[in-house]
């Protein structure tokens, strides 16, 4: 199977994720602080698709480490910024008809933000042989270094 369509499945599931997470916004009373938006827009659904769009390429160098990094940089902020720190956007702080549908939604984007990392990581150790042995002496070092 072609490695671009393993690595695509799961990042249309981040974007139908994604689009619940806004339709999970609109339905509470959970409006974002200047700046959530744009880093949202950017890193988590500009940056991924210019990964996409790379990987699709043929262009693995770059395509999987931005795919990861900007993944990983989404997971961490939505993490922080609607589970941890208090602002109006917090899960844990709106109430409403949809404030459950809205944490599993954020919850689900998170999720969906993990795996598709994960198979973004995948994608890289498959394709990059400096990331491969990277992470395989870093699994098991050698004994030449002792």
């Amino acid at each position: 199977m072609d490695q671009r369509l393993i690595v695509t499945t799961p990042f249309l599931i981040y974007l139908v994720l994604c689009g619940l997470f806004g339709m999970g916004l609109s339905t509470v009373d959970a409006p974002l602080t200047q700046g959530q938006p744009a880093f949202i827009a950017i890193v988590g659904l500009l940056g991924p698709l210019v990964a996409i769009g790379l990987i699709w390429a043929h262009n693995y160098a770059y395509g999987a480490p931005v795919l990861v990094s900007t993944l990983l940089t989404d997971a961490w902020f939505v993490v922080y910024f609607f589970f941890i720190h208090d602002n109006p956007a917090n899960v844990f702080t709106v109430t409403g008809d949809g404030s459950t549908a809205y944490l599993a939604a954020t919850g689900g984007m998170i999720a969906g933000s993990l795996f598709t990392a994960g198979v973004g990581c995948w994608l890289w150790y498959c394709e990059s042989p400096g990331f491969r042995s990277a992470v395989d002496h870093l699994v098991s070092p050698s004994n030449a270094d002792n």
